[in-house]
Parts: C-alpha cells; sequence; structure tokens
C-alpha cells in the first residue's frame, strides 16, 4: 500500500536476509500493479529475474481470473 508521501508501495522485511531485496521489491510490484496489500514469501535467487517476472505474470493471471480468491 502507498503512503501518503511516496508512490512506491511501502514494504517491511520480517524475516530473511536484509541484503536480499527480492521478496521486498516483489511485494512493491504486486501492492502498485493490484493495488491491494500483499504479504511474499519467496526464496527465488534474485540473478533468475525472468523466473521472477515469469511468476508474477501468472500470479497477476490468476488475480484478474479469480479475483474472489483474493
Amino acid at each position: 500500500m502507498c503512503s501518503r508521501f511516496d508512490s512506491v508501495p511501502l514494504s517491511t522485511l520480517i524475516l530473511g536476509d536484509k541484503s536480499d531485496p527480492t521478496s521486498s521489491s516483489f511485494a512493491q510490484r504486486l501492492a502498485k500493479k493490484t493495488k491491494k496489500q500483499v504479504f511474499v514469501s519467496i526464496s527465488i535467487p534474485a540473478t533468475d529475474s525472468q523466473v521472477l517476472l515469469l511468476i508474477e505474470k501468472r500470479i497477476k493471471q490468476e488475480m484478474d481470473a479469480f479475483p474472489e480468491k483474493f
């Protein structure tokens, strides 16, 4: 969700390595696209950016196809 001070959605890392922003940036992109609060736990290396994009696209497709489940 965005704050009133910034258009980038807020994110907080609860568990995991603070030097790896994969989960936070993934959650921010999904929140921005869906305009909903998003919780993400992901353990895919950040070097696999193509895989992350495919996962993000598939999640968005599922959210569009079945909005009542999200």
